[in-house]
């Protein structure tokens, strides 16, 4: 990330970057959809039916943010399923028939868009469909819908990418479809000063935001570590009681925190070992929810 969310001026916002309507395969009308996230306490929402761009701005007030999107489907010239790319504040359709998905990311940045690579591992895409991906700032760590099948969560495919040198961040969402089982599980918290386009969506290029599916992240920060023989540097992070917290980073690196037997975590901490790339945080609640930081970027 480029920015601390937590360490960043402003206050939190609830959103979520991934849904259909009817005017593509979604279960419920345009305005079905913006009131009953309305509804739940979201304070913006992203419209991404596939193929498709609505103009939302009826939906958008003092307190509540609509932003159009798509989701496009490029062909995999790789051997792999096709793919399914998030484009947000998209304001034009792209007709993707023919272009590589480069070439799809590149029109869409064209529109001053941004793109998120969705659901990588429902699609069962590889390092060999992901990795010639140039131009997206975002994977989708967990995606709700896909849950029905068990395939929720794409947390190898983001820490390959990042492995390999790719900084992109991890965003938990919907991609609701229908009324029940795919909504209002999954979103992520932004911080911003603004409750506008322009604010919401630079705090999300810069990674001012976490991930969720129920834990709280209070707090994290990246600071000197006292009392040891070398200088050096640790990551803490305070939480909703957690039954896990872990760090991850590249290849074998990272700590995975465990409390005592019948109690729950409420912080944690790191010591990095000054080869890390990158660190990133993984809560884990009594529940089982789920819930991300992006990674600080030491290269």
């Amino acid at each position: 990330m480029d920015v601390n969310p937590f360490q960043a001026p402003g206050r939190w916002f609830r959103g979520n970057t991934h849904t259909h309507s009817t005017r593509s395969d979604g279960r419920v009308s345009v305005a079905a959809r913006f009131g009953a996230y309305r509804e739940k306490g979201y304070d913006f929402l992203v419209l991404t039916d596939h193929g498709k761009v609505s103009d939302v701005s009826a939906f958008t007030d003092d307190t509540f943010l609509a932003l159009s999107g798509s989701e496009l489907h490029p062909e995999n010239p790789y051997g792999g399923a096709t793919y399914h790319l998030v484009a947000l504040d998209l304001h034009e359709p792209i007709d993707v028939a023919g272009l590589h998905p480069n070439e799809v990311i590149q029109a869409v940045r064209a529109q001053g868009g941004h793109v998120i690579i969705a659901h990588p591992y429902w699609c069962g895409h590889t390092l060999f469909d992901l990795l010639p991906l140039e131009g997206c700032f975002a994977v989708e760590v967990y995606n709700d819908t896909c849950a029905g099948i068990g395939k929720a969560i794409s947390e190898v495919q983001w820490d390959d990418l990042l492995d390999r040198g790719k900084r992109l961040l991890g965003i938990a969402c919907d991609d609701a479809h229908g009324t029940e089982h795919d909504c209002f599980h999954g979103w992520v918290m932004v911080k911003s000063e603004k409750l506008t386009r322009e604010s919401i969506l630079d705090a999300l290029l810069r990674g001012s935001f976490y991930s969720t599916t129920g834990p709280a992240i209070h707090d994290l920060d990246l600071v000197e570590a006292e009392g040891e023989a070398q200088p050096a540097r640790k990551v803490v992070v305070r939480t909703s009681p957690a039954r896990s917290i872990v760090f991850k980073a590249q290849r074998s690196l990272g700590r995975c925190c465990l409390p005592p037997e019948g109690a729950l975590l409420e912080y944690a901490e790191y010591t990095l070992h000054g080869s890390e790339r990158y660190v990133r945080v993984e809560v884990t609640d009594a529940e089982g929810r789920k819930a991300w930081t992006n990674p600080f970027f030491l290269d």
